[in-house]
Parts: structure tokens; sequence; C-alpha cells
């Protein structure tokens, strides 16, 4: 391998996304804007953080790696690696020609014309949870509000229980912020056990959530084996709540301090989707791996067969190449070209509905709460990771009432 970073002083010879230095405001943003400066001379680099693999920072060496899904597979590679079985077999993990077969079954669910039908219906629970602690004046508001929207809409897209998020969280996170491959694993066989009962009753009584249409459907005339059906309810669960989550409290976060974007928003909600996307740009909470299948240059390094690259997003959506001004929020950039929802053949399936759950759950939220800021007495806290974000953000705001008594 070869690499113009001096091992001694380069940021990314120690990079891991379980352990991102954090800055006085408790977020590792100073960090990512470190690391892209580095970039700019050396957009690929070695890292040796588990065992040793490549840290890819550069936004023009990324979309490079995610366009050439031949050298570059997107299958089985978890950070830290642990073996599951059915966790290679997700959709999210597949590379084409299967991914693209399985990807097209549930495309039709996740169109912009379906989600949309979701709107009222996200807008009811968003209303109700924050009925939940209006008349209280104070509240984490990445527990009580950013983890509840996506766990809630994931669980009726899914035909589960709504009520039931917490445990669709301890699965996820076995998932996304594993520390102990083990625990992980064990907490991993309880998802599948799940989910197989859920294949079952599926099976003897189908409804109209998104897993009764995967169970019943046929990909070149079969029925999809019990493992595909593992795979596809792991995925959705996984994209479905953890991502938003981490988005939604990393958002509120900004605007419990940022007042002049909050007030911004507030009076003009018609500029909350383009915020929305540059949102997404400076705080998109993903980033993948890929294994390299064979002998490819990326940059000025040269990667060879069975070693694995870390792709930071985070990184390359500050690239001062793509984005003018690009440690700033600017909410009418255009274009925003940011990977935080993925590119190529495994762009998020869910990308229209992140934007709409977001939309939704800042525009009634700012209705409701206009004013709130981060609480004095209480600390807030960043989660590392492949999905990272804020874990916690306590908030103060003026009591208000009930939508409903």
């Amino acid at each position: 391998m070869t690499a113009t970073a001096d091992p001694s002083t380069s940021l990314f010879s120690t990079a891991d996304h379980y352990n991102t230095p954090l800055g006085p405001d408790g977020t590792p943003h100073a960090y990512f804007e470190a690391l892209r400066d580095e970039a700019e001379t050396s957009p690929v680099a070695w890292s040796e953080a588990y065992g040793g693999h490549w840290v890819v920072a550069g936004f023009k060496e990324i979309q490079e790696i995610i366009q050439n899904p031949k050298a570059f597979s997107n299958k089985g590679v978890t950070f830290p690696r642990y073996e599951t079985g059915e966790f290679e077999l997700m959709m999210a993990a597949q590379d084409d020609p299967v991914h693209k077969k399985y990807r097209q079954l549930v495309a039709k669910p996740f169109s912009p014309q379906a989600t949309d039908l979701f709107t009222e219906q996200l807008r009811t629970t968003t209303n109700d949870l924050i009925d939940s602690r209006i008349e209280l004046g104070e509240g984490d508001v990445a527990t009580w509000f950013a983890d509840e929207v996506p766990a809630r809409l994931t669980a009726i897209l899914l035909g589960l229980p709504p009520e039931d998020g917490d445990i669709y969280r301890r699965w996820v996170w076995a998932i996304t912020h594993v520390e102990d491959p083990e625990a992980g694993a064990e907490i991993f066989a309880e998802l599948v056990a799940h989910a197989r009962k859920l294949i079952d009753e599926r099976r003897e009584n189908p409804g109209n959530d998104i897993m009764s249409r995967v169970v019943m459907s046929e990909v070149d005339g079969e029925k999809l084996s019990d493992d595909d059906l593992v795979g596809f309810f792991t995925v959705l669960l996984l994209g479905g709540i953890d991502n938003t989550a981490r988005f939604l409290s990393s958002v509120f976060w900004r605007l419990a301090w940022d007042i002049e974007l909050r007030r911004r928003l507030t009076a003009h909600p018609e500029q909350v989707p383009a915020a929305v996307d540059e949102l997404l740009r400076f705080y998109g909470p993903a980033m993948v791996g890929r294994l390299v299948t064979e002998q490819v240059t990326v940059g000025d390094v040269t990667m060879e067969p069975g070693q694995t690259a870390m792709l930071w997003f985070s990184v390359a959506n500050r690239d001062r190449s793509a984005f003018t001004t690009p440690d700033n929020i600017v909410i009418d950039r255009e274009p925003n070209r940011h990977l935080s929802l993925g590119h190529g053949i495994h762009r998020c399936l869910g990308a229209h509905l992140i934007r709409v759950e977001a939309r939704v759950a800042i525009n009634e939220f700012l209705k409701r709460i206009p004013d709130f800021s981060l609480d004095p007495n209480k600390e807030c806290e960043w989660l590392m990771g492949q999905v990272a974000g804020m874990l916690h953000v306590p908030i103060v705001f003026p009591k208000g009432s009930k939508l409903k008594s």
C-alpha cells in the first residue's frame, strides 16, 4: 500500500469512528474539520484501528468507491466485525444483482407517493409525543421525541406494536453500536427469533404493512426464504429507527442553541425542506464500510483484496472542493450533493421518508414549542459509531397545553 500522509502525525492513523475526539461543544465536528483539512492532501489513508483499514474522507474518492461495486463489495462489512449469519443476508449488505432484485420489492412502498400517505399519521404521532411533555417544560428531546418519532413510524410500517420502541432500539443498538461482539450477536439472535415469528404470522394472516407485502412477494417466481425475510426485517428496522433518531437528535440540539436558525424556521416553515437537506449534510449520522475485492487505486493509495475501507461521509460532506463554506449551515445551498443518504445502488431506500419525518417533526415542534434551550443543569451526550449523533439533549422551554385532554 502507498500513502502520502506521515503516520506519526496523521489523524488518519488513529481514526476510529467509535472513538472520535470530542470538542468543547461535546461533538466531533471540530475533529471532522481537522480530518477534512488533512484529507485535502491525503483523502485516503490507513488507520490501525480494528486490525487496520482504509479511511476514506474525500468527496470525490468516496463517490469513486460507491460507484465501483465490482471492486468494493458491501457484503458482510461491519466494524467491529462479528458473525451473525443472517446479518450478512441483509439487503443493504448485498451487491447486485441480488441487491437489485430485493430492492425492487420494497421500492414501491418507499416511493414518495407511498410515504406521503403517512404524513397525517406522522403529524398525529408527533403531536402526541409533544403532548406527553409540553406541560412539564423540560425533558430530554432526544429520548422522548427524536427517538420515538421514527421508532413509532417504523413499527407501523412493519406491523409491530408502536409502544415497544425500547425493544426495537435495543436490537438496533446491538448492530450499530456493538462494542462487545459476543453480546451483540446474542441480542441479534433475539431479533432473528422475533423476526421469524413475525414472518410466520404474516404468512398466516397478511396485512397492509410492508413486511406482509414482502412475505407474500416473489423474486423470479419464488417466495423469499426465511433468511432473506429476516434480512429485510433487520435492514428496515435499522434504517428506519437509528439513522433518523440520531439525525433528529442532532438537529434539535442545534436548534436549541442556534437561536437565529430556530427563529428563521419558525417564521418561515416553507424553508424547512431545504433546511432539512442542509442539516442532513452537516449532521448526517451514518458511515459505511466496503470490502476490497480486487487491487484498485483510489486517490494516491493502492488497496488490496481482503482489505476494508470505512467511508467517512461526515468528513466528505465538508470537502471544500464539493461545498462552499462547508463549515456553515446554508439553508439555500444549491446544489447540495451531500452523501448522507448514500449514493449509487445503495442510496438510502427511505431517503424520502427521512426527509418527510424531519420536516413534519421540526414544523410541528416549532409550532408548539418555538422557544427552547439546552438545560444548563444537565449535559448533552454524543453517541459514536457507524451511526453517530446526539444521544441525550436535555432542554427547557415555557410550559404549554396539550392538544388532547
